[in-house]
């Protein structure tokens, strides 16, 4: 009888830590899209660069729109595959959100809206407040990515598709070789440093 009493005693601590373990540790709340629009709330303004500018004059923007053009749709009903917009293939570089293999969206997310800032930059739901923004360090242990060559090499293949033949991980409409370089040219997006 007495071990019986000590076995329900200790029974009774180990429940009781559990509970209090899992009821102090905070809960991560899952990691979300917030979207190109809420991005712009704070990039549209010219005194920190206004880098949603940059972005919706790019072709990053216009990405999931492309899907829709009766030459992405032929193609598609050419090669037996299903229509662009919904086609896997096409959605992985041309939208943020099979791109990322993130499902969970905010409110402002929309996936017309193509290869959007999270794209290149991570989901922005944990790292995008300002006091965040402001320290590179911060943004980054935040799941912020300031966005490199290697970002971009999972779309973009450094051998163009002059034969436009559909093969794996190659976009049948990127002929050109890609290079980082110029192409970092037409995108770059800096913050204004008075910003900081």
């Amino acid at each position: 009888m007495k071990y019986i009493t000590y076995f329900i005693f200790i029974a009774f601590i180990a429940a009781l830590l559990l509970f209090l373990k899992n009821a102090l540790e905070p809960r991560k709340e899952p990691v979300y899209l917030t979207g190109s629009e809420k991005c712009g709330e704070c990039h549209a303004l010219k005194n920190i660069g206004d880098q949603n500018s940059v972005w919706k004059q790019s072709k990053h923007s216009e990405a999931y729109s492309i899907l829709l053009s009766s030459n992405a749709k032929d193609f598609a009903s050419r090669n037996g595959l299903k229509s662009p917009e919904t086609e896997e293939k096409c959605l992985k570089c041309h939208t943020t959100e099979i791109s990322l293999g993130i499902k969970d969206k905010g409110q402002f997310y929309n996936i017309t809206e193509g290869v959007g800032c999270e794209s290149c930059h991570g989901a922005g739901s944990e790292y995008s407040s300002a006091e965040i923004m402001k320290d590179e360090h911060s943004f980054k242990s935040y799941g912020g990515n300031k966005g490199d060559e290697s970002t971009c090499k999972p779309c973009h293949n450094q051998k163009g598709n002059r034969e436009q033949a559909l093969k794996d991980d190659v976009c049948p409409f990127q002929l050109n070789d890609f290079d980082y370089k110029t192409a970092f040219e037409k995108i770059k997006h800096p913050l204004n440093q008075d910003f900081k």
